[in-house]
Order: structure tokens, then C-alpha cells, then sequence
């Protein structure tokens, strides 16, 4: 079948046009993969990767070296995807054809990695207002918190910050190493989405083993103690970024009846979980969760 979008971007990028290119990207909410308020586009080619040479350099290790390339043809911009392994998405849809862009498009280069268009001056008739669209995901979500943080505070606030800091870096490494993200910190608490159940377990058992072994060091009323809880469930993603679903609530009411120390996972990640990973799960309690009308099944994991 003929494809009418390499058509629109030859008819297009031929135009004659006066004007000198510009342009930045923004990254999305969350964005706690950058630490800029927005990349400025070269004026002439833009190249977003992994690797040392890129423009736009992303440390995501589902991102490619060189990812995808940004090249101004006149006055307009197009995307060309380089990656042979993993997608680039441009509103939600995956681009296989080099594509034409406006302003208010939303480029996803990695899951959470997403970067919105905003080119200079307003003439651009067709940009993007509502041309994205709702997705909906599958993930494993680890919800995680301090067991006794208020009273950690109290007793020492400054070195409760450092400890702190220090454990959520823990966390964090795995996190990435297991291909999981941070989705969420707030306070004493962190939210991290995985793209499997094996992910998300592994990860809470590496951190959770780490830490225990930097709080035997400790008097038992400086040790820092994590509980978490792990769902996996379908969450919706929004043009925006936001990311919202039952699946987060539910991974947070079942990490707030985890022990120190401990993990606990809901049914639905254990039975994900059978023949794939060597660790042993306990049936702790069905438990009737807080405005849910259903039931969830609750296991801990022992490490």
C-alpha cells in the first residue's frame, strides 16, 4: 500500500521559505530523567541517543545509541527513527516512515522518556492540540516507604536527609538496572514501574538485601527499613504523561501492610511470577482493600 506521508514531507520540505528554523524540545512530566527545562534544536540536523556523540544524550538503557534524528528541511522539522531495536513514538503512534512534526507533538523515545515539540513563531496551522491520544499500558508497579520515618525525624533530622538520600540512591540503581524507571518520590515514599512482575521482585530484593546489610552496621534505632508492595496491572497514559490506574493504588495499600524489611506482592504478580524466577512466595492474607470492591490476594517473598 503507498504511504502519503513521505509525499506530504517531500511537498512540504520544498517549499521555499525565507525564514531560519528554531526550535526547542520539552521534556515531559515526570521528568526526572532530565534535568533541563528544555533541549534547543541544532539548525540543521538534531540527533537524540544514548551514545557520546548524539546531540541530545538520554542514559536509558532501552534507548539506542543513536536513536532517532531531528533534521530541518526549510522551515519545517522531520523526524527520521534510526533505532533497529526499540520504537519511537510520535502521539502515541510508532513512526516507521520519516515524519513530519508540529508544534505540540509529543515524541516518546523510552518508556517515560518523552519530549514534547515547540517551534518558533505561531504560524504553524496544523499544530498539535488534541491529536494525542489515551494509551493504556501494562506494568509492574513497586510501591516502597520508610517503616517509622516521623519518628527517624525527630530523633535527627539532618542525618535522617543523608540517610535518606543515600538509601533512595540504592534504590534508584536497581531500579535502573533492573529496566525499571522512577515514576514517583514524594517524601519517604517512591513509585517505580517495570515493564514485568520478574523485574520489579528482583529489583526489590537486591535493594532490600542492600539496605538490611548497611542497617546491621547500625543501632537498631537508626536503621532505616523499607516495605514494599508490588501489583501489575493495565495503567492509563496520558498525551501529557500523567499515568494513573488502580494498579498504583493498589501497589501502595500492599506495600502499607508489608513488615520492615519486607515485600509483599498481590496474586496477579505471583501467578506471573510461577516457573520464572527461583524464590519461594507465602500466602500472607486475602485482604479487602480499602474502596475496592474486590479482593486481592497477598504473598510475601522470601529472600
Amino acid at each position: 500500500m503507498h504511504n502519503s506521508q513521505p509525499n506530504e514531507v517531500s511537498r512540504l520540505t520544498n517549499s521555499a521559505n525565507p525564514l531560519p528554523p528554531g526550535g526547542v524540545l520539552v521534556p515531559m512530566e515526570p521528568k526526572l530523567w532530565s534535568e533541563q527545562p528544555h533541549y534547543v534544536l541544532r539548525p540543521d540536523k538534531t540527533t537524540i541517543g544514548r551514545g557520546s556523540s548524539c546531540d541530545i544524550r538520554i542514559g536509558n538503557p532501552t534507548i539506542s545509541r543513536v536513536h532517532l534524528e531531528l533534521e530541518w528541511r526549510a522551515e519545517t522539522l522531520v523526524l527520521t527513527h534510526l533505532s533497529p531495536v526499540n520504537p519511537t513514538f510520535v502521539n502515541g503512534a510508532p513512526v516507521a516512515e520519516p515524519r513530519l512534526l508540529h508544534n505540540g507533538d509529543i515524541i516518546e523515545v523510552a518508556d517515560g522518556v518523552a519530549l514534547r515539540v515547540e517551534l518558533s513563531g505561531g504560524g504553524d496551522l496544523d499544530a498539535t492540540q488534541f491529536r494525542g491520544r489515551d494509551t493504556r499500558r501494562m506494568y509492574a508497579v513497586l510501591s516502597a516507604d520508610v517503616v517509622g520515618y516521623t519518628r527517624l525525624v525527630e530523633q535527627d533530622d539532618i542525618a535522617t536527609a543523608r540517610q535518606l538520600e543515600n538509601c533512595m540512591k540504592i534504590v534508584r540503581d536497581r531500579v535502573e538496572q533492573m529496566d525499571g524507571r522512577i515514576f514517583q518520590i514524594i517524601g519517604d515514599g517512591i513509585v517505580a514501574l517495570f515493564n514485568s512482575a520478574g523485574s520489579a521482585v528482583k529489583s526489590a530484593v537486591v535493594w532490600q538485601s542492600e539496605i538490611a546489610r548497611r542497617n546491621a552496621e547500625l543501632p537498631p534505632t537508626r536503621r532505616m527499613d523499607f516495605r514494599a508492595g508490588i501489583n501489575s496491572g493495565d495503567l492509563l497514559v496520558t498525551p501529557g504523561g500523567a499515568i494513573v490506574g488502580d494498579a498504583i493504588n493498589i501497589a501502595a495499600r500492599v506495600q502499607s501492610i508489608a513488615p520492615p524489611g519486607g515485600i509483599f506482592i498481590t496474586g496477579v504478580v505471583r501467578d506471573q511470577l510461577q516457573g520464572q524466577i527461583d524464590l519461594r512466595f507465602e500466602f500472607v492474607q486475602t485482604s479487602e482493600m480499602k474502596n475496592l470492591s474486590r479482593e486481592v490476594r497477598v504473598y510475601r517473598v522470601e529472600f
